[in-house]
């Protein structure tokens, strides 16, 4: 028998009765690495109530479009919603779609790795199909269906294991309403697919990261916080916010946070700095120990130590390294006008700079012990050895 993957969930709307049979009877059951399971439906309205009930992999929909051969009295009534759906589900939620049609393409739409248009006046059904390939060719089809079905595990064992065992001492504690629950569990889900290994037998941390992994883009609240990355509108420098959340906090009814002024480091570009500090070693193993070093919280590079503080590329951001001596007080205001919110650092990276942050200038310097009392040491040690 022959294994064919991951299963997905395909939505196949067309409201001609013929013509959904047609492509029923047309679409493969399985493309390469994957097995598809149609649910066919030939009313718009009711897959628009299937998709607000139910979890969809793919999406493949007829669509009207100025069909030159049936002229407007051809239009069925129900053709018009095929462009709800799209709507629908791009506001609900994320699933690639392959909009058909025999006419053009619909103008109002936007086409790309995730919506494609297909072309229904081919009899084989091979545009669909290769559209259906190109999509999966991404991946994220598969991405997708394994994070909602690793939040179905994670939010589902932490009902059984904890929240059922504790459920009498949460009442007692007052903890069992419901949107402190839901809080309580969200956190737990977050944490088990954001900082665990999918693949370990045993739940452990992730203990290597790839560079995207270190931000969240966009920004998910409307409010600066530390480790927020500013993009200059002009120049397009960036630098990177020091000032704690609770600082650029806005209270109710205030439009702008406690703190008038912003505490920002500036960036240097890691090219800049490895031409000062190139990596050392005589071979390539040893100069990527040395680079492997200057990533690290904080940088091995450069004087006074800790100076800075690596981030690794992302999207049209270059590698950076963060300069502590580089600091600058910004007026909130101009932030807003003269800067752009490009990304913010994740926990625990916005954690781990403004510890570095706060070691760099809380530093204390201390004289030196004097050679005699390190020499006493030594031959302390050497007596406690020899007796």
């Amino acid at each position: 028998m022959t294994d064919h993957g991951m299963t997905l969930h395909v939505l196949l709307v067309e409201d001609e009765e013929a013509s959904l049979q047609q492509l029923l009877q047309i679409l493969p059951d399985s493309i390469p690495g994957y097995r598809l399971e149609c649910d066919p439906c030939d009313n718009f309205e009711k897959a628009l109530k299937r998709v607000e009930l139910q979890r969809y992999d793919l999406i493949v929909t007829d669509i009207y479009r100025d069909r030159p051969e049936k002229g407007d009295k051809g239009k069925h009534p129900e053709d018009a919603k095929a462009m709800d759906i799209v709507n629908a589900i791009r506001k609900t939620r994320f699933c690639p779609v392959v909009v058909f049609s025999s006419a053009s393409p619909p103008e109002s739409l936007t086409f790309g790795p995730f919506i494609k248009y297909a072309d229904k006046g081919d009899p084989t059904g091979k545009d669909i199909v290769n559209k259906l390939k190109e999509i999966l060719s991404t991946g994220i089809p598969s991405i997708a269906k394994k994070l909602h079905d690793e939040l179905d595990r994670a939010s589902g064992s932490y009902l059984w294991d904890f929240l059922e065992e504790n459920w009498e001492r949460l009442i007692g504690n007052g903890l069992a309403e419901p949107s402190v629950l839901e809080r309580l569990v969200r956190r737990r889900a977050a944490m088990q697919i954001g900082r665990l290994d999918p693949v370990a037998d045993d739940p452990a941390e992730v203990e290597t990261v790839e560079g995207v992994e270190y931000y969240i883009h966009p920004p998910v609240s409307d409010e600066l916080r530390l480790g927020e990355i500013l993009r200059h509108k002009a120049d397009g420098s960036f630098r990177v916010v020091l000032t704690p959340h609770c600082h650029l906090a806005i209270q109710p009814r205030a439009d702008s946070p406690r703190a008038e002024y912003v505490l920002t480091a500036r960036t240097v570009t890691a090219t800049d700095i490895l031409n000062v500090f190139p990596p050392q070693g005589g071979t390539e193993e040893r100069k990527l120990r040395s680079l492997a070093r200057y990533t690290q919280s904080p940088a091995d590079l450069g004087k006074p130590r800790g100076r800075y503080w690596f981030l690794p590329h992302f999207l049209d951001m270059p590698d950076l390294f963060c300069d502590f001596l580089q600091l600058e007080s910004i007026p909130y205001e101009e932030i807003r006008d003269q800067h752009e919110r490009f990304a913010v650092l994740d926990t625990p990276f916005a954690e781990a700079l403004q510890s570095c942050f706060t070691r760099f200038y809380s530093a204390v310097g201390l004289p030196s012990l004097s050679l005699t009392a390190i020499r006493s040491l030594h031959d302390n040690v050497r007596q406690e050895e020899q007796s």
